[in-house]
């Protein structure tokens, strides 16, 4: 199979080595943009769709959930069997690159955790009008996000916040995060520039990296 020609800008951060991330800007080709969208797409016109909230989702002491959005686990609308065709899994051969493996062994010794993963598990994210999610962290072994928008982009707020290394990351349409699962991150809450359709505020995709011990 002929390589696919990628687009990818890398940043990394590096200033607080206790908290190194990776940023990957055009992380999807024009192609699997398109493709991707196409998938967003479907989860948009799905009825009875699931608010964070009310699924599982960080809480605070009390039992209060920390982030409101809509959300949708991909894993619910394919078969094991054909979950490739589907395009935000059927793109994760990027991460298995040796050119982005090259570009995230920077975050030693973190990046061990990553190169033993084994499985992944992905969720579908939408933010709107006060949409929001404060600090917390995620509990498997690496984090990545991409964000989608459509554009004119029609929100302000919904960038992207580290509390610890105290960096905020503008939140940018096809930009891809990297960075370990217990670091603290949020969202700043989402401001709709007017009333819009749905599916013209923040998507987020998110994919978790872990392992599990081989032939379970």
């Amino acid at each position: 199979m002929a390589e696919i020609e990628q687009y990818w800008k890398f940043t990394k951060f590096e200033e607080n080595p206790k908290f190194p991330f990776l940023i990957v800007d055009n992380w999807y080709t024009p192609e699997e943009e398109k493709a991707i969208w196409s998938e967003l797409n479907l989860y948009s016109h799905l009825k009875d769709i699931d608010r964070a909230e009310d699924t599982i989702v960080a809480r605070d002491k009390e039992g209060n959930a920390k982030g409101k959005s809509y959300r949708w686990y991909t894993s619910e609308y394919h078969t094991d069997k054909h979950y490739t065709r589907f395009p935000i899994e059927n793109t994760l051969y990027k991460v298995r690159s040796d050119e982005f493996k090259n570009e995230l062994n920077f975050c030693d010794p973190y990046f061990r955790s990553f190169g033993s993963s084994n499985r992944n598990s992905n969720m579908v994210s939408y933010y709107e009008e006060e949409d929001y999610y404060d600090d917390h962290y995620d509990t498997f072994q690496w984090t990545q996000l991409v964000w989608f928008y459509k554009t004119p982009k029609m929100f302000t707020g919904g960038d992207f916040v580290f509390k610890e290394p105290n960096v905020t990351v503008n939140c940018k349409h096809n930009r891809a995060i990297f960075f370990p699962c217990p670091y603290l991150h949020s969202v700043t809450p989402i401001k709709m520039k007017q009333k819009m359709p749905f599916g013209h505020g923040r998507w987020t995709i998110t994919h978790f990296y872990y392992s599990i011990p081989d032939g379970k």
